[in-house]
């Protein structure tokens, strides 16, 4: 009964990662799709640090608002880049040597 919770919870793990199976049946492949997940979530981020910049300044903690935003823009930096590679693999042109340099 153990085993079959261990191999029921390893499928379940497997599935939620979003690795096995996607590979074959996707449109994306699976480093373009991780590539997508790290736009979306930096720029969660950035909108959710936007708030905590707001809200440390409602509470007149300029030391902490300053903080936040520049996490905030490391954020935003981040998911420039990220957007820049995406286009870079969706149109083809992959010029990974020389898109490292410029980051």
């Amino acid at each position: 009964m153990a085993n079959e919770q261990k191999q029921g919870a390893g499928t379940q793990g497997q599935q939620g990662s979003g690795l096995e199976g996607r590979s074959e049946s996707s449109v994306i492949p699976d480093k373009d799709y991780n590539l997508v997940s790290v736009l979306y979530h930096a720029l969660q981020g950035a909108e959710t640090y936007s708030q905590y910049v707001q809200d440390a300044q409602k509470q007149g903690d300029q030391e902490l608002a300053s903080f936040f935003s520049e996490v905030r823009q490391e954020e935003l930096r981040l998911a420039e880049r990220a957007k820049q590679l995406l286009g870079q693999r969706l149109s083809g042109g992959r010029q990974q040597g020389g898109a490292r340099g410029s980051a």
